[in-house]
């Protein structure tokens, strides 16, 4: 078959591992995973980047890929995910398949196999299986290559995996391909497709159409194969597959040379071309291309332009050093040199052409030998390879060690820590529950005040009554006894009825007073401010004290408890000033803002120490406490006893005020 050699090297083999990444080569990623590498402290992660990156790099710059494989495997020694060492067995196989080390390639291949198994991951052994079958293509030994593509199907199918099942039968496609079977390998394609098509899944469909058009461009069938071929050019143009790109260009390049169509075909290699130049790094292949390319020109008597391609594709194929490729760049120089009518470099470039036939001859012979050598060689590195890793068992089974030792110290630690939180837990309960304590206490001293304080007034009640009442009565009583006594003169009893109405009068107005000093009507029917002008003239008129209110800016009434509160606290510390300080002058200021009461108390008296008052624990002071706290009220007292004069501040925030039940109002 005319061109078989190229196209089963170049035409499918591109579908290899798809399962995996599929990644493009792409300066952008390879940055970020560079990157990535240097950065990660985390083994997994680097060592998957480190995978990625050769991936990334298997094609053009395989050695430096291989040198990254490696540095993965080490970075294993601490990584336990089955996932990513079977992942990275994988890559480093592909890669080594890349650089045509098959034996290398069927080895960690294989130890992916393990892994998966191990997880019990059957879709990565079904891709792992499809693998292997590509590796023992290679090989020719396309017993072992069927049977493991038979496994990676009938792997796909357990799972009921379709996109797997499609790669299987891709592959089984493929050998009977390589057995030159091509009604066989075309219905397996055609499987394929139909899987593939049957979950829409798009990717690698190109390579499938290229294995179809080679399929029958090998049974002549041309028109089908240009049909394929030229699904093959659409669909690559559409997924950026470049390289299945530049194979079909090329081999409908091959199919319009075969119908004596050069001008075509030219077109075709140009195309193909274009992509090896900018897209793709591949000697072998582009040599291929350039000798067809100088046989296209050749047939069209483009002698100069023929003889250049010529030269190039010899050029990459001294570079590659491979004789077969030698041997045809020498043959179609020849064959131009010969048209040209240059005889003797014609004849030169066919004595070179033959030379290098006769050493693919010994070159195979000597290929089994050396293949022998190789298989020893492979197997002496892979006893060391499994020496390293029974001593890196061993090292992992000491970090293991290490690992549970460090995992205890931190339980332990961890134990420490709960206690240590326990405790202080413990202790902030106690701290909270003291706290607690002394607020009852404190507030058990108010109620104390408070009930000391009724005390007091119920004395004063009973000795006003007493004083006032007893002796107006007894007053009273001597008059109604002489009203009686006097039977006669009236003018007596006039005088008699005067007195006793001018006592009634003194116990009316003492009756007021009482009522007035245990709860004031003017507080209760119009609020704080009449309360507290009423309570300003009733202390002015005795001529002994002046005080002053201003109260314009006090506008509405407040709560019950909230007026009483205050009117109680300014009437407490008036008498306390009065009785104390002897103060002649005090100023009372009442202003009411949006959010807050504002109570200001001056007077002209003389100082105290703030500090002794406020340790005290008379009642007086224990009572102006006591209501300030219940309406939420703050306070400042400035004075000094170096000083005249002292200021009550108070500040009542409006947002804070309750209303008491008339049940708790404290009078």
């Amino acid at each position: 078959m005319k061109n078989l050699s190229y196209k089963i090297k170049t035409l499918f083999f591109c579908f290899f591992l798809f399962t995996f990444l599929g990644h493009a080569q792409n300066q952008a990623i390879q940055d970020s995973l560079g990157n990535l590498i240097q950065t990660s402290s985390i083994d997994s992660i680097k060592a998957e980047a480190l995978m990625d990156l050769a991936w990334q790099k298997m094609y053009a710059e395989n050695t430096e890929a291989l040198d990254l494989a490696h540095q993965g495997i080490k970075t294993l020694e601490n990584v336990s995910s089955p996932r990513i060492i079977g992942y990275a067995y994988t890559v480093i196989g592909v890669v080594h398949w890349v650089g045509s080390s098959y034996d290398s390639a069927a080895y960690y291949l294989n130890k992916s196999a393990e892994a998966y198994q191990a997880k019990n991951d059957l879709r990565g052994l079904s891709a792992v299986y499809n693998n292997l079958s590509m590796v023992y293509q290679n090989k020719s030994d396309y017993t072992k290559a069927l049977d493991y593509a038979t496994l990676a199907l009938k792997t796909s199918e357990e799972i009921g995996d379709e996109k797997m099942i499609g790669n299987s039968l891709f592959s089984i496609g493929n050998i009977h391909y390589l057995l030159e079977d091509n009604p066989k390998a075309l219905s397996y394609y055609r499987r394929a497709l139909t899987t593939k098509n049957k979950v829409n899944d798009k990717h690698n469909l190109q390579k499938i159409y290229l294995n179809l058009g080679s399929s029958f461009h090998n049974l002549k069938e041309l028109d089908s194969a240009a049909f394929y071929y030229s699904k093959c050019v659409m669909t690559s143009e559409e997924l950026g597959d470049y390289k299945a790109l530049a194979i079909a260009s090329s081999n409908l390049g091959n199919f319009d040379m075969e119908l004596g169509r050069p001008n075509e075909a030219y077109q075709h290699y140009l195309k193909s071309q274009e992509i090896y130049q900018s897209k793709l790094n591949n000697d072998y292949d582009y040599a291929v291309l350039l000798h067809s390319m100088a046989k296209a020109q050749l047939q069209l008597e483009n002698f100069p332009l023929a003889e250049d391609y010529g030269k190039k594709s010899l050029a990459l194929s001294e570079k590659i050093k491979d004789n077969k490729r030698l041997s045809a760049a020498h043959t179609v120089l020849s064959d131009i040199y010969e048209e040209k009518g240059d005889f003797q470099k014609a004849l030169s470039s066919f004595k070179m052409a033959q030379s290098f036939r006769d050493s693919i001859f010994n070159l195979d012979k000597a290929a089994l030998l050396a293949d022998i050598e190789t298989k020893y060689e492979t197997e002496k590195k892979e006893n060391q390879i499994i020496l390293q890793e029974t001593e890196l068992s061993k090292q992992k089974a000491s970090n293991q060690r290490n690992l549970v030792l460090i995992f205890s110290l931190l339980v332990i630690l961890f134990l420490i820590s709960i206690l240590f939180l326990l405790n202080q837990s413990r202790q902030k309960k106690a701290r909270q529950l003291l706290l607690q304590q002394k607020e009852i206490e404190i507030k058990e001293a108010y109620i104390n005040a408070a009930l000391e304080s009724q005390e007091v007034e119920r004395k004063r009640f009973a000795q006003d009554l007493h004083d006032g009442f007893g002796q107006l009565i007894s007053a009273l009583r001597l008059n109604i006894s002489n009203l009686n006594d006097r039977n006669g003169e009236m003018e007596d009893r006039i005088a008699i009825v005067d007195k006793s109405e001018s006592i009634l009068k003194e116990m009316h107005t003492e009756i007021r007073n009482i009522a007035f000093n245990l709860m004031p009507a003017t507080l209760i029917q119009f609020g704080l401010k009449e309360a507290l002008l009423e309570f300003a003239q009733r202390m002015n008129s005795s001529g002994k004290i002046q005080i002053i209110t201003d109260t314009q800016e006090m506008t509405g009434r407040l709560s019950e408890i909230q007026e009483i509160s205050l009117y109680r606290v300014i009437q407490e510390w008036v008498n306390n000033v009065i009785k104390y300080a002897n103060a002649s002058k005090i100023t009372i200021q009442l202003v009411r803002h949006d959010i807050e009461l504002n109570l200001l108390i001056e007077d002209d008296g003389a100082g105290f120490d703030v500090n002794r008052l406020q340790n005290s624990s008379g009642n007086g002071w224990r009572n102006i406490q006591s209501r300030l706290k219940r309406i939420n009220a703050d306070f400042e007292i400035d004075s000094h006893p170096d000083r005249k004069g002292s200021s009550l501040i108070i500040d009542l925030p409006i947002d804070k005020l309750t209303i008491a039940k008339e049940a708790d109002i404290m009078v």
